[in-house]
């Protein structure tokens, strides 16, 4: 024998779907912001690379001032530090010239520009955990620079 269970009239259920969507609710924002802030990241990150490389590119193929010593170029250095500035502005990542100073290192007997700068994230939410800042290792060699 088979028992039928007799369901509650439509009207006392209708607010069910109310409460579930509240439940639900929380834990779709958590994951649509944590969506936003890495995918802010990600592109932060691509922007603050390309502008490290146009820059670094830029100091590389400066001539050495007539007064810089063998295996120094202060053009390299200055015109990567200001280019590197410039092109972060264009994304509108605000730095300090002062906080991106690349320095000639000897690699392999060869002059190259070596840059290791730290760049502040700010996250969009700020939701979920993500890095602080942009640690970027750059260097490259020097075309105009001898005697390193």
């Amino acid at each position: 024998m088979s028992s039928v269970v007799p369901r509650a009239p439509r009207r006392f259920r209708r607010g069910s779907q109310v409460v579930e969507f509240a439940l639900v609710l929380p834990i779709l924002c958590a994951m649509v912001l944590g969506l936003v802030d890495y995918g802010w990241f990600f592109l932060q990150q691509s922007m603050v690379t390309n502008s490290i490389r146009e820059a670094m590119r830029y100091g590389a193929i400066q001539t050495p001032a007539a007064g810089d010593l063998t295996g120094e170029c202060s053009t390299c250095v200055d015109g990567a530090a200001a280019e590197i500035v410039t092109q972060l502005a264009v994304y509108g990542i605000v730095v300090a010239q002062s906080d991106v100073t690349p320095t000639i290192v000897n690699v392999a007997g060869t002059c190259a520009l070596s840059l290791n700068p730290t760049i502040a994230f700010d996250p969009v939410a700020g939701f979920v955990p993500t890095p602080d800042a942009f640690d970027v290792n750059a260097i490259t060699y020097l075309q105009n620079v001898t005697g390193c």
